[in-house]
Order: structure tokens, then sequence, then C-alpha cells
């Protein structure tokens, strides 16, 4: 009996098993085969004994049982076990692997929010700003010319400086007022549509990072 001959019968003898199961067998004797050499087929066949002995090894090592039928059976179903063994090891040191970064990644994914976050609120906090400017400027210049228009029966120098004072207030509250209509009419889209478009090519690297794994 050759390779093609063994590999053939033991085909045929686990016809009765799911398809990824006979594949994956399939392939580690193939696999096993291509290792020893075309010289060593025959030491190999030998080794692992008929394909019906291996045949119950697989079937036997699918269903978690054991199979005793002899050295060479007991060798095949050894090697078969370690290699479903490094199998689960690797999907083991995967799952380790993806544990052990996920620090890292969130950590990353955080700072990345913060930023945006930190984008985001820049604008209310120019908006709060230029209303409370406005707000405190408007009120200064009201209180400045009241007291002024007072200190002008006692005092007229001071109350005319005291109504300048009020006068330049005003100037600066309808200077804030200006800025604030500017930046709420032009400032304010452009910082909104500059944070869509970061947010936009964020996500889009995102999903195609996910896309070329997952490919």
């Amino acid at each position: 009996m050759n390779r093609v001959q063994f590999m053939g019968e033991l085909k045929n003898l686990l016809s009765d098993i799911s398809e990824t199961e006979r594949r994956e067998a399939l392939e580690y004797y193939e696999s096993y085969f291509d290792d020893a050499g075309v010289e060593n087929e025959a030491s190999v066949i030998r080794e692992l004994g008929s394909p019906g002995k291996v045949a119950a090894i697989i079937k036997a090592d699918l269903n978690s049982g054991t199979c005793e039928d002899g050295e060479g059976a007991q060798v095949g179903e050894h090697r078969y076990q370690v290699k479903k063994k490094r199998n689960t090891t690797a999907i083991v040191l995967i799952v380790l692997g993806v544990l052990l970064l996920s620090p890292f990644l969130i950590g990353a994914t955080g700072s990345t929010l913060g930023v945006l976050v930190t984008i985001a609120f820049i604008p209310i906090l120019i908006i709060l700003g230029l209303i409370l400017c406005i707000f405190g400027l408007l009120v200064g210049a009201i209180a400045c010319v009241a007291v002024g228009v007072s200190l002008c029966f006692s005092y007229p120098a001071a109350g005319i400086l005291t109504i300048g004072v009020g006068c330049f207030l005003v100037t600066g509250g309808i200077l804030s007022l200006v800025i604030f209509v500017w930046f709420i009419r032009t400032a304010l889209p452009w910082i909104v549509r500059k944070v869509t478009d970061l947010l936009h090519n964020l996500l889009n690297k995102n999903k195609g990072e996910k896309d070329g794994v997952s490919i």
C-alpha cells in the first residue's frame, strides 16, 4: 500500500463524520506524509498502521474516547491529539494576547474620544464666554452711565469720566456682539464641519481595519 491508496481508503472510512473534521484529519495526515518525505512513506504507513486503525483513532478522538488497537494506533492517536492541542493552544495564545493588549487599545480609543470631546466642547465654551462677556460689558456700561449721570450734579468731572467709561464698555459690548454673531454664522459651521469630517474619517478607518482583519 502506498500513500495515495492509504489516504484514499482513509477518506472513505471517514465519510461518516462531518466534512470539517474529515478535512482537518486528512490535511493533518497529508502534512505528516509531506514532512516525512517520499522516501519514508512506507515507514510512515507501518508506523500509523492500517487506514482502519487510523480512522478508528480519529473517530474515538472526536468522541473524546480512547482507542487501544495496538502500538501503531497509539502512536497515531498521540500525534493526532497533539495536532488538536496545538490548535487549541494557538487559540488560547491569541485570546491571551488580545486580553493583554486590551488596556492599550482601550487607552488609545479613550485618548481619541477625549480629544474629540474636547474639540466638540471648545465651540460651546467660546459661545458661553462671548455671552458672558456681552452681558458683563452691557451691565457695566449701564451701571457706569447711571453712576456718571448722578455724579455730574456733584462732581461733574468724575461724572463725565464715569460716563466715558460706560460708553467704552458699550463699545466693547457691541464689538463682542459682532464677534458672537460672526462666530455663530461663520466659525461655528466651519468647526462643526471639520469635527464631522474627522469623525467620519476615523469611523471609516476603523471599519477598514476591521474589514481587513475579517478578510
